[in-house]
C-alpha cells in the first residue's frame, strides 16, 4: 500500500517530512520513499491499470509517480491545497486545483494541460469564492464525478461536467450549515464514497452517522447502526465485497455489512 507520512516532531528535511512510504504487507518493510512535497500530503489515488499513482498536498502541488521509481515524474502547481482522483479505467484523473473548479487531464498526456474544466457549487455572496473541493470520486462505470465541497456533494457528469445533483449533507443530518459540523464551529471535511453500482453514495453526517443517498433522487436512503464518537469523515466500499468501512475525526473506525432490508 502506498500511504502518506504523519508529522509528530519537524526535522530540518521537509520532504523527508512528508514523503510517501510504498510498504509491503507480505513482510511488512517498505519497499520505497517518494519524496517531494514539503506539506502534509491530503490525497493519495492509485490507478486501476497502471503502477502510476497522484498525491495532492497543501504545499498546493499534485504530483504524478511510477511505483517502480521513486523519481517525480510530473508536477502541477494549483492556487489552493488540491484534491485528486483516477477514473476506473486509468485513462483520465481529475484535480481540483482552485477554489470551486475542478480539471480533467488525460493521464498519458497530462504535460499538454487539461482538456476540460468545469465549476463547482456557487459563489459565496461574502466573499465571492466558490466553495474549495476536498474530495473527488468517478463512478465506477466512469459516467459520473463526485465532488465533496463544504459540506456538500455535487455529482457531475464526467464527460460535459453538467450537474446532475447536489446533496446538502451537513443540513440533512443536522449541521447547522453547510460546511459546518453539529456544533457549527468548523468545517466538515467528508470524503463520500460511491457504492459498485453506481446508484447510491456513502457519507458521514454532522450527527456522527454514517448515511447513504440516492443518486437518481437526491434522498436519504437510510442511516446506519450506532453513532461514530466524532463525525465519519472517511467512508470507503470494499472491493468486491458487501462490506463498507468508515473513520470518524476521533480515531474510531467501524465495519459495515449492509442489511438488504436496510
Amino acid at each position: 500500500m502506498v500511504y502518506a507520512s504523519k508529522v509528530k516532531a519537524p526535522s530540518k528535511d521537509v520532504k523527508k517530512d512528508h514523503a510517501l512510504r510504498y510498504h509491503s504487507l507480505h513482510d511488512n518493510t517498505y519497499l520505497r520513499y517518494f519524496f517531494g512535497h514539503t506539506a502534509q500530503v491530503t490525497t493519495v489515488s492509485m490507478s486501476a491499470k497502471t503502477d502510476m499513482f497522484l498525491s495532492a498536498a497543501a504545499d498546493e502541488t499534485v504530483r504524478l509517480w511510477d511505483l517502480r521509481t521513486d523519481q517525480c515524474n510530473g508536477k502541477i502547481e494549483c492556487a489552493t491545497t488540491p484534491c485528486v482522483a483516477y477514473d476506473q479505467q486509468g485513462l483520465i484523473f481529475a484535480a481540483a486545483c482552485a477554489d470551486g473548479e475542478v480539471t480533467l487531464y488525460d493521464a498519458r498526456g497530462y504535460a499538454r494541460g487539461p482538456f476540460s474544466a468545469g465549476k463547482v457549487g456557487s459563489v459565496d455572496r461574502a466573499t465571492g469564492l466558490r466553495p474549495r473541493v476536498t474530495c473527488l470520486k468517478f463512478s465506477d462505470d466512469g459516467e459520473s464525478l463526485m465532488c465533496v465541497a463544504g459540506g456538500t456533494m455535487y455529482i457531475h457528469d464526467a464527460f460535459d461536467f453538467g450537474e446532475k445533483m447536489r446533496i446538502d449533507v451537513a443540513m440533512e443530518t443536522g449541521g447547522t450549515g453547510a460546511g459546518k459540523d453539529a456544533a457549527g464551529t468548523s468545517g466538515m471535511n467528508l470524503e463520500a464514497c460511491w457504492t459498485p453500482d453506481g446508484q447510491y453514495v456513502l457519507s458521514g453526517g454532522a450527527d456522527s452517522r454514517v448515511h447513504v443517498w440516492s443518486v437518481r433522487t437526491g434522498g436519504k436512503v437510510t442511516s446506519w447502526g450506532s453513532r461514530h464518537a466524532g463525525i465519519p469523515s472517511s467512508v470507503r466500499w470494499a472491493p468486491g465485497m458487501m462490506m463498507a468501512a468508515s473513520a470518524c475525526t476521533e480515531g474510531g473506525c467501524a465495519l459495515w455489512i449492509p442489511q438488504l432490508d436496510a
